[in-house]
């Protein structure tokens, strides 16, 4: 009887292994901006929604389960935590990072790997962007025809004329757990970019 409820715990923390694994997570990413305020959020869904873990200028991080909100220490709280623990410990020097060349270069391959497989199929931009000088406002309009990621620009101007940063930026996408844990494992078993992450 014990043997076939540790086989069933077994079969099913496998499958919820798998199942992070290679079902694939959906995000977006919103910024926006007008004469009023600032917005930028994120959101990333996983089974349908039931899962999601959010980020905005105006929530900081949440994470919601089965649609009800469940509460994150901000970073900067758990850090002041963190101090005031070594500081009773007495332990307030920090491991400096080992930064080498190959390290470096390592993780900006691995970083482009990533960014290559799971880039959003598309960005929407609407509103106006006008500088102070047209010439950096040319630069940045010529400058938009060279990315190789699909945007939708039919409701977005350039202005000449003025100054202006009215606008939002949406995009989208999915990606799967598998290909970043194989990258991190990349990452931890290469010595270099290791002692840069540490």
């Amino acid at each position: 009887m014990i043997l076939d409820v540790l086989l069933i715990i077994l079969i099913s923390v496998l499958l919820f292994i798998l199942l992070l694994l290679f079902f694939p997570f959906t995000y977006s990413i919103k910024l926006a901006n007008n004469k009023n305020c600032f917005y930028c959020g994120a959101k990333v869904r996983w089974l349908f929604g039931l899962f999601q873990l959010g980020y905005s200028n105006k929530q900081l991080f949440y994470i919601k389960v089965f649609g009800r909100s469940i509460k994150i220490k901000s970073k900067k709280t758990a850090q002041k935590q963190k101090i005031e623990e070594n500081e009773k410990k007495g332990r307030t020097r920090v491991k400096k990072r080992k930064m080498t060349k190959k390290g470096v270069k390592y993780i900006v391959h691995c970083l482009k790997k990533v960014l290559k497989k799971y880039k959003p199929k598309k960005f929407v931009i609407s509103g106006e962007l006008g500088f102070e000088d047209p010439g950096i406002t040319g630069f940045v309009h010529g400058l938009s025809s060279f990315f190789s990621i699909p945007m939708d620009m039919e409701k977005f101007r350039f202005r000449y004329d003025e100054e202006i940063y009215n606008g939002t930026i949406y995009t989208d996408g999915t990606f799967a757990l598998y290909y970043l844990v194989f990258i991190f494992l990349k990452l931890i078993l290469y010595k270099p970019a290791r002692l840069v992450l540490r």
